[in-house]
């Protein structure tokens, strides 16, 4: 009986502890900064925000752990947070996300993997125009995501490709309009593709690899429910940058 029970223990353990045994290779901790152009656009059925165009420099910090860029063969994932702000006049934005990815990489040769993930995670954003009417746009956006990557390792470099869009989940947002008033209500089941291209160096400084990065994403927010104030939407196109470094 003791002998089975150590059996059926040992089988449990093994199970719960496979994914981690499949790991495609030791994670690693990276941080940096990020500077991006911003490119806003906001519709309203109010008049004085339709069609209201503003470009702006936003910059901030991040942090990751995980596999998903030194990876091979396995189970790739990847947690991570990021802050960024950016201000332009009397229009101020600000924003934090954290998300978790998970998926398995799959080896085409020597150099080069392909692999799916999935995850999730949640971003909020706060947007400012004060210029004309005093505007303020707050989203609260849980997410789910999906992408694909491509890796290739190189003699000395790394390089990561990756595509894939987030979804919002139960997102709700808060307009507030001077003089009108304020809503909150539901976001739009909305998609906000994304597409990154990073390189990680194992010669870096003082034996730490350095990285960078560019990226692309479209953040979509659009109020579920047409109130007095609630047909509106806020586009943002995202071009940045990030340099950080490897432990």
């Amino acid at each position: 009986m003791i002998s089975k029970n150590i059996l059926i223990s040992a089988t449990a353990a093994g199970l719960l502890l496979s994914p981690f045994a499949l790991l495609a290779a030791e994670p690693v901790s990276n941080i940096g900064i990020t500077g991006s152009h911003n490119k806003y656009k906001m519709s309203s059925n109010i008049n004085q925000l339709d069609n209201h165009n503003e470009r702006m420099p936003k910059g901030g910090i991040y942090y990751n752990f995980g596999n998903k860029m030194t990876g091979e063969e396995g189970v790739i994932f990847q947690a991570g947070i990021e802050a960024k702000y950016g201000k332009k006049g009397d229009v101020e934005d600000k924003e934090a996300q954290a998300d978790l990815d998970v998926g398995y990489r799959l080896r085409i040769d020597e150099r080069n993997y392909i692999d799916g993930i999935v995850g999730g995670g949640y971003q909020y954003n706060r947007f400012e125009d004060k210029k004309g009417l005093d505007v303020r746009l707050v989203n609260k956006s849980p997410f789910a995501k999906a992408g694909v990557g491509f890796n290739h390792k190189g003699d000395t470099v790394l390089t990561r490709l990756e595509v894939g869009t987030r979804y919002n989940v139960d997102a709700k947002s808060t307009l507030k309009v001077e003089s009108i008033g304020s809503e909150t209500v539901d976001l739009k089941s909305k998609h906000s593709p994304y597409a990154e291209l990073n390189f990680m160096w194992d010669k870096g400084y003082n034996g730490l690899p350095l990285t960078a990065g560019l990226y692309y994403t479209q953040h979509n927010y659009e109020l579920k429910d047409k109130y007095n104030i609630g047909d509106t939407e806020l586009k943002n196109d995202e071009f940045g940058l990030k340099l950080g470094m490897a432990f």
